[in-house]
């Protein structure tokens, strides 16, 4: 079963930060995940939430701040060297990719559209974004990453990719939904992930793989429930 460090080194601190995913590399992990969203002029960047200030806090009085109001996809790329993650900069996906395959590490990378309306431009600039590597970089990417998302239409530009359904309760309709994204797994919050909801998946083939699991008496568990990966916030597990 495969552990996968919960935004680099876990939820809060140095979260979606190179720095982070220095820590997990340190740690021992093979895999990270990351989330990425849209700023308002298109730049896909590594962010988890939809509005500022909870974990990337302005460093730059005159930016205007900390306000919750701030929503992420309203600020540019250039907006976010004002922000800080306890003193990291809000690192962007290409910079992320290049972390990733420099030290051999797979990844999740969770697509965050803030908005139906931008969901299929942020599959677009994440492909974009692979389409920029050198082939055999591409070709790495194809095989040992994966792509997830609630929204499930920003997966659409990456099909023929290894794609992933987020759901925190396994929903009636999600079948269909995988079938039409050719969708190679399901992706659980450990409350939904319960033995039945495993079975329904387990009977088409695909992978189930649990969010967020910290502690280890629970991954066991999982793992004998036939789980092939766990995203964790603890850098030991």
């Amino acid at each position: 079963m495969l552990l996968w460090a919960h935004r680099g080194s876990g939820k809060g601190e140095l979260e979606n930060t190179l720095k982070g995913f220095e820590i997990a590399l340190n740690s021992g992990f093979k895999a990270v995940e990351f989330d990425v969203m849209l700023t308002a002029d298109g730049v896909p960047m590594i962010h988890h939430d939809w509005v500022m200030g909870r974990c990337a806090r302005s460093v730059d009085p005159a930016m205007a701040s900390t306000d919750p109001l701030t929503r992420f996809d309203s600020l540019r790329a250039r907006d976010l060297r004002h922000y800080s993650v306890q003193g990291e900069p809000i690192p962007s996906l290409a910079q992320t990719i290049q972390f990733c395959l420099e030290h051999g590490m797979r990844a999740n990378v969770e697509l965050k559209a803030t908005n139906p309306a931008n969901a299929i431009a942020l599959g677009k600039a994440v492909l974009q974004e692979i389409h920029t590597l050198p082939i055999e970089q591409q070709e790495h990417v194809r095989e040992h990453w994966v792509f997830s998302s609630f929204y499930h239409a920003s997966l659409l530009p990456l099909k023929g990719y290894d794609l992933a359904l987020l759901y925190e309760q396994l929903p009636d309709h999600w079948a269909l939904h995988a079938d039409a994204l050719q969708a190679s797994a399901i992706h659980l919050h450990w409350s939904g992930a319960e033995p039945t909801a495993l079975r329904r998946i387990h009977t088409t083939g695909r992978l189930v793989r649990v969010y967020t699991v910290n502690d280890a008496e629970q991954a066991k568990t999982l793992q004998a429930l036939g789980v092939k990966g766990l995203f964790t916030d603890r850098m030991t597990l």
